[in-house]
C-alpha cells in the first residue's frame, strides 16, 4: 500500500488523503481537508467573494471558518497575513501529519529529489529497508541522502553496462568520477552481487550482439524465441552500412545524416505499410539535431506518430521495432558519442523484434579507441547481418525479392509488396487494380475503379464506378405529363406525375396580364412583372410591376423643391414625406463666418468654430489659436508712437493718443518727401512719380496739394486719410452697414485688421468679436444643468428611453445648441407619445390611419437624428399640429360612434371637409389652419360640447436655436447681443431675452434703437445658442 507518493521533482504529496491524526484534528480544528474533489471543485466555482470592508477586517486567517476562507480565497484582494505564530504552528503540525500517516504505511515510494526535500520525516521514520531502482544511473550521493543510521538492508537494482549518472558539471564528472554510481562501485570493488541471467525483451538474433561484449552471461527466455518474423524484410536483424558523409550545423553542436534519416523514414512507412501500427516502431539516435531531422521528414510524409528519440531519453524503454541511426560519417574517424561503450549497450538492446541499424560501420570501428566496434563488425560479418543494401521480401509473392539501399530504392515497391499486380477478384467479380501490396488483404477498404455494369428499367448504365453505390438514374427522356398532356424531357428516375411541366402557362391572372410561372406552377402566387403606371397619393405617378400597385410605394421622385437655405431639396418624395418634412441639405455651405472664412462644413449643420489659422497679430507677435478660439491679449507695452504722440498703454488695449495729422518728414527711395503721416508706415506711392496713381478721384480729395495718404496693410492699397478717417469712423445711415464686422478696404473689401491709425477702431470691434464668441462657448455650468433636466426628462418617459442613444447622446453633448437640438427632439417625441395614446381611442380604421402618419414623423426624425434647422423645426412642429388636429377630429367622431349616437348632417359635412383639409398631401400652412379654424368654430356652434379645437397640451413647444453663421450679429439699445438667423435682415419684432427691449423689425428694416452688429459672420463656434427673431 502506497498511501502518499512524491511526484519526480518532489512536489509533495500526490493523491487521496487518509484520516487526519486525531492530535491534529483536536491542535488545529479549522484546517480540515476537503472529502473529495467533487467537493472542492464546487467550492472554487460558487462565486461568494467576501467585500472590501470584510477583506480590511480580516485579522488573522487562522481565526476564519472554512466558508469565509474559501470566500477570501475567491476574493479579488490580497490575503491578508498570517499571524505572527501561525506559520511555525502550521508547518509543525503538516510535519506532524505527514509523519502519522507515512508511519503507518508498509511502502513508501520517492524520488531521491523527494528524499533530499523530505530528509527530516526519513530521519524520523528510520526505514530498514531502501530498494534503489535503476541504480547505476543515480549519483552516489543521492543514494546515500536517503539512508539513515537505521538502514539495515540495502537493496540496488541495476544494469552499470547501461547509462551512468549525470552530473550537471563535466569537468568534475570527469576529475572525480562522479559519473561513477555507488552500484557500480561496489561492483568494481568486487562486493558479491547477484545478476540476472535471463532477458524477456530481445529475440535470440539481438540478443547475440550484447553477449558476449557486454555481457558474459545472457541467457534467453523461451518466450523470446516464439517471435514473429518482421514481416516484409528478410531478415529481423540488420545493419545498412553506406558512406554519405554527416552535416554539422554552425549555430548547432550537434551532428545530422540526412541520408540515414531519408532511409529510416522510409523503411518505417515500408513496415507500417506491412500491417504495423506507428507505436510498435521508434527511431533512435544518438544526437538531438538527428531527432530534429527526423521527426521533420516524418511530419512532411504524415507519419508524425512514429516515436523519435535520442539513445539518453530511451533508457529503460522498449518497443517492438527499433531503427538506429548512428549518424556519424566522415574521413577524419571521429565517432563522438558512439565511442561511449554504456550508450552502445542502450541502443542495441531496445528491440524486442526487430533491429535495423544503418551507419558508417567501417568508418566507425576504424575511429574507435577500443575493439568494441571492430568486434561488432567482425559479429555482424561473420552473421551476414550487414551489408550496402537492405533485402526486402514481399510477403505475398515470396520469390519476389527487393534490395535497397537509399531511400530511392522503396520506389520499386510503392504498396509495400512488389511491382507485380495485385489481381485479386473483388467482391462485385471485378479485379484489384493496384500493385501488389500486403495490406487491406480483404479489401474492405479499396474501391474498385471498374465503371459499374448495373442497369435501370430502361437498360441505362450506371455512370458511377463499381464500388460507388448507385444514383437515381438522370438519363433524360421524354414522357407525356398526365395533367396538362405536354410532352417533357425528364430524368429517367423521376415518375411523369412528379414533374412540373416546363411549358409557359397561357393563363391569365387577375390582373389581366399573362402568367409568366411555368405550365406545372402554380398561378394563385405569381408575381406579375409587367411595368405599368401607378398614380401615387402625392400624385406622382410612378412606374412599378404591376404586383406592386397594392403595395405601399415609396415616391422616388426628387423633390426639388427651394429650401430656405437658397439651395433646392435633394432628397425624393418619400424621403420628404410629399415635401413637408424636407431630409438634410448636404449642399457646401457658403456661408461666410464671423472672421471672414468661408464655411466649409454642409448646409444644413450649424457652422462650426473656424479652423483656419487666426490672422490676429501685432508687432510683438502673433496668435496661434485656430480662428474661431478667443485670442490671448498681448500685454507688451504699445508700440505706436510717433515725435509728437506716445500711447503708453498694453498693446491689447485701446490706445491713450491720438491720431497725428503732421506730414511725414521721411523722403523715399526716389529721393521725394513722403506723401503719409507721421508715425505711419510711409506709402510706396511717391506724389511725384506716381501722381497720376495718387491723384485719381476715389474720396474727393486726392488731388489736393495737402493731400496726405495712408496705405492699408492687409491688402496694400494707398487711400487719402482724411476720406479714410471718415470710413472709419463714419456712422452710416442704413442698418445694413452697422453691422459688427471688421471694416473692410473701401476698394477690394478686405478685411482691416492691421494699421495703427485706426488701432482703437479695430480693437473695439475685435473686443465685440470676443463677447461674441464668449456668448457662442456659454457657460459650462448651465449646460451640465439642462444636461440633468434632458436626463431626468427623459427617464421619466418610458416611450422616450426607447429610443436607443438618446441618453449616450445627451451625456456627449459639449454644445448649448447641440443640447437644444435634442430638447426639440424630446419634444417632438413626447407629443407623438401623447397622439398615441389618442389614437387608442379612436376605431381601428382610424387608429390605423393615425398611427401610419405619425410612424412617418418617428421615422422623419430618427433618420434626421438630433439635428434640425430652423425650416425643419417649423415643418416638424406643422406637420404635428396637423396631426394633432386630425386625432382631435378622430377622437371625436369616434366618441359619437361608440355612443352609438349620430352627428347632424350639416356638422358631419363640415367635420368631412375638415379631414379632407386635414389630409391632403401638401404642407399644413398658416391659411389651411385659419380655415380649418372657421370650419371648426362652425361645427361648435352647431355642437359646443364638441371642443373639437386643438388642445393647448398638443401644441409643439420648439426651442428655436440661434445658428451661428447663418445669419447677422446686432445690439439691443442697451447693448446686448443677438442674431437674426436665414437671411440675416429683421422681419419680425421680438423682446430681448436679457433685458426685454424690443429688438428686430419688420421689412428687412432694424427699429431706431437697434444697432445691427452683424459683423464678421463667424461661427466661431457654433456652441452656444442666442435667442432666434
Amino acid at each position: 500500500m502506497v498511501p502518499r507518493g512524491w511526484g519526480s521533482h518532489g512536489a509533495g504529496p500526490t493523491g487521496c488523503s487518509p484520516p487526519r491524526p486525531p492530535h491534529a484534528a483536536q491542535s488545529l480544528p479549522s484546517l480540515s481537508l476537503s472529502s473529495s474533489h467533487q467537493e472542492m471543485r464546487k467550492c472554487l466555482e460558487e462565486g461568494d467573494i467576501m467585500t472590501d470592508e470584510d477583506v480590511a477586517n480580516v485579522r488573522d486567517v487562522g481565526e476564519l471558518r472554512l466558508r469565509d476562507r474559501w470566500r477570501l480565497y475567491r476574493s479579488p484582494h490580497p490575503t491578508p497575513p498570517l499571524g505572527s505564530t501561525l506559520p511555525p504552528r502550521l508547518t509543525e503540525l503538516t510535519f506532524q501529519e505527514d509523519l502519522w500517516v507515512l508511519k503507518r504505511s508498509q511502502v513508501i515510494g520517492m524520488t531521491t529529489t523527494g528524499a533530499a526535500k523530505y530528509r527530516k520525516l526519513l530521519q524520523k521514520i528510520q526505514p530498514h529497508t531502501v530498494i534503489v531502482e535503476e541504480a547505476a544511473e543515480i549519483l552516489e550521493a543521492h543514494v546515500l541522502t536517503c539512508l539513515t543510521p537505521a538502514c539495515k538492508h540495502l537493496i540496488l537494482i541495476g544494469d552499470h553496462q547501461q547509462l551512468r549518472p549525470k552530473p550537471a558539471d563535466y569537468t568534475l564528472e570527469k576529475k572525480y568520477f562522479l559519473g561513477i554510481s555507488l552500484f557500480e562501485r561496489m561492483i568494481n570493488n568486487q562486493i558479491p552481487y547477484v545478476q540476472l541471467l535471463y532477458q524477456h525483451r530481445m529475440r535470440p538474433e539481438i540478443s547475440q550482439l550484447l553477449v558476449p561484449l557486454f555481457y558474459k552471461q545472457l541467457k534467453d527466455h523461451e518466450a523470446v524465441a516464439e517471435y514473429e518474423q518482421i514481416k516484409g524484410v528478410e531478415s529481423s536483424v540488420f545493419f545498412i552500412q553506406h558512406t554519405a558523409a554527416e552535416s554539422h550545423s554552425a549555430d548547432s553542436e550537434s551532428y545530422s545524416n540526412r541520408f540515414e534519416a531519408s532511409f529510416l523514414v522510409s523503411l518505417s512507412r515500408y513496415l507500417l505499410e506491412q500491417g504495423y501500427n506507428e507505436s510498435q516502431v521508434t527511431i533512435l539516435t544518438p544526437y538531438h539535431g538527428q531527432v530534429l531531422k527526423i521527426r521533420m521528414l516524418l511530419r512532411s510524409r504524415d507519419m508524425g506518430d512514429v516515436a523519435v528519440h535520442a539513445v539518453d531519453d530511451f533508457q529503460g524503454e522498449e518497443n517492438d521495432i527499433i531503427l538506429l541511426s548512428l549518424v556519424r560519417s566522415n574521413r577524419e574517424g571521429r565517432i563522438g558519442f558512439l565511442q561511449d561503450k554504456n550508450r552502445l549497450c542502450v541502443a542495441l538492446s531496445r528491440a524486442r523484434k526487430g533491429f535495423y541499424c544503418i551507419g558508417n560501420l567501417a568508418s566507425i570501428a576504424a575511429g574507435s579507441n577500443s575493439n568494441l566496434w571492430k568486434d561488432i563488425l567482425r559479429l555482424l560479418k561473420r552473421k551476414k547481418l550487414m551489408g550496402e543494401g537492405l533485402t526486402l521480401v514481399c510477403q505475398n509473392h515470396p520469390d519476389t525479392k527487393t534490395v535497397v539501399n537509399e531511400s530511392s530504392d522503396f520506389s520499386k515497391i510503392p504498396d509495400g509488396g512488389c511491382m507485380l499486380q495485385c489481381q485479386a477478384r473483388l467482391e462485385c467479380g471485378h479485379p484489384c487494380t493496384r500493385r501488389c501490396h500486403p495490406y487491406d488483404r480483404d479489401h474492405s477498404l479499396y474501391l474498385c475503379q471498374f465503371p459499374c455494369s448495373k442497369l435501370c428499367e430502361l437498360n441505362h448504365r450506371c455512370p458511377r464506378k463499381c464500388k460507388e453505390p448507385c444514383e437515381p438514374c438522370s438519363v433524360e427522356v421524354e414522357k407525356v405529363i398526365p395533367k396538362c398532356g405536354h410532352l417533357q424531357t425528364i430524368p429517367c428516375h423521376m415518375p411523369a406525375d412528379h414533374w412540373l411541366c416546363q411549358e409557359p402557362c397561357k393563363q391569365l391572372l387577375e390582373c389581366k396580364h399573362p402568367c409568366t410561372r411555368r405550365c406545372g406552377e402554380a398561378c394563385s402566387t405569381c408575381r406579375c412583372k409587367e411595368m405599368i403606371d401607378v398614380t401615387l397619393p402625392c400624385s406622382h405617378v410612378m412606374r412599378t410591376e404591376c404586383y406592386k400597385q397594392k403595395m405601399p410605394l415609396s415616391c422616388l421622385e426628387t423633390c426639388k423643391q427651394k429650401l430656405e437655405c437658397g439651395h433646392h431639396c435633394k432628397g425624393n418624395c418619400y424621403e420628404c414625406v410629399q415635401g413637408r418634412l424636407h431630409v438634410h441639405c448636404r449642399n457646401k455651405c457658403t456661408r461666410v463666418l464671423l472672421c471672414s472664412h468661408q464655411c466649409q462644413e454642409s448646409c444644413f449643420e450649424n457652422c462650426p468654430p473656424c479652423k483656419r489659422k487666426c490672422p490676429n497679430k501685432c508687432k510683438h507677435s502673433h496668435c496661434d489659436k485656430p480662428c474661431g478660439e478667443i485670442c490671448f491679449p498681448c500685454i507688451q507695452p504699445c508700440s505706436w508712437k510717433c515725435r509728437h504722440y506716445r500711447c503708453t498703454q498694453l498693446c491689447s488695449e485701446m490706445c491713450n493718443r491720438p491720431r497725428c495729422n503732421e506730414p511725414c518728414q521721411k523722403s523715399l527711395k526716389c529721393s521725394h518727401p513722403c506723401a503719409g503721416l507721421c508715425g505711419e508706415p510711409c506709402p510706396p506711392k511717391c506724389r511725384t512719380c506716381h501722381r497720376d496713381e495718387l491723384a485719381e478721384i476715389f474720396f474727393g480729395d486726392e488731388d489736393e496739394p495737402e493731400a496726405r495718404f495712408i496705405v492699408l496693410e492687409d491688402c496694400g492699397h494707398v487711400l487719402e486719410v482724411r476720406g479714410l478717417d471718415r470710413w472709419m469712423d463714419g456712422e452710416p445711415d442704413n442698418a445694413h452697414a452697422q453691422h459688427v464686422q471688421l471694416k473692410v478696404c473701401p476698394k477690394c473689401a478686405t478685411p482691416i485688421q492691421h494699421n495703427t491709425r485706426y488701432n482703437n477702431v479695430i480693437k473695439a470691434i475685435q473686443q465685440k468679436i470676443k463677447e461674441i464668441k464668449l456668448k457662442i462657448q456659454g457657460n459650462k455650468e448651465e449646460l451640465e444643468a439642462g444636461k440633468q433636466q434632458l436626463l431626468l426628462r427623459l427617464n421619466r418617459d418610458r416611450d422616450l428611453v426607447a429610443w436607443t442613444g438618446m441618453e449616450r447622446s445627451i451625456m456627449n453633448t459639449v454644445s448649448r445648441q447641440s443640447l437644444l437640438d435634442l430638447e426639440n427632439t424630446l419634444n417632438f417625441l413626447a407629443s407623438l407619445s401623447r397622439l398615441k395614446q389618442q389614437a387608442k381611442k379612436c376605431t381601428v380604421a382610424r387608429e390605423r390611419n393615425l398611427k401610419r402618419k405619425i410612424e412617418a414623423v418617428e421615422h422623419w426624425i430618427s433618420r434626421n437624428r438630433y439635428a434640425f434647422t430652423a425650416q425643419q423645426l417649423r415643418e416638424c412642429r406643422n406637420e404635428i399640429k396637423r396631426i394633432s388636429y386630425l386625432g382631435n377630429i378622430f377622437e371625436r367622431l369616434s366618441g359619437y360612434e361608440n355612443k352609438q349616437a349620430s352627428l347632424p348632417t350639416e356638422a358631419m359635412a363640415l367635420a368631412n371637409e375638415a379631414i379632407g383639409v386635414l389630409q391632403r398631401q401638401d404642407r399644413f400652412t398658416q391659411n389651411q389652419e385659419e380655415s380649418l379654424q372657421r370650419v371648426l368654430e362652425k361645427i361648435d356652434e352647431l355642437l359646443p360640447a364638441a371642443e373639437l379645437q386643438l388642445s393647448e397640451a398638443e401644441r409643439v413647444m420648439i426651442t428655436e436655436a440661434m445658428q451661428f453663421g447663418k445669419g447677422h450679429w446686432y445690439r439691443c439699445p442697451r447693448g446686448h447681443l443677438y442674431t437674426i438667423g436665414e437671411c440675416g435682415r429683421p422681419m419680425q419684432q421680438s423682446s430681448c431675452p436679457e433685458c426685454g427691449a424690443t429688438i428686430g423689425g419688420q421689412n428687412h428694416a432694424l427699429t431706431q434703437d437697434n444697432v445691427a452688429d452683424d459683423q464678421i459672420l463667424e461661427s466661431a463656434s457654433a456652441q452656444e445658442q442666442e435667442p432666434h427673431v
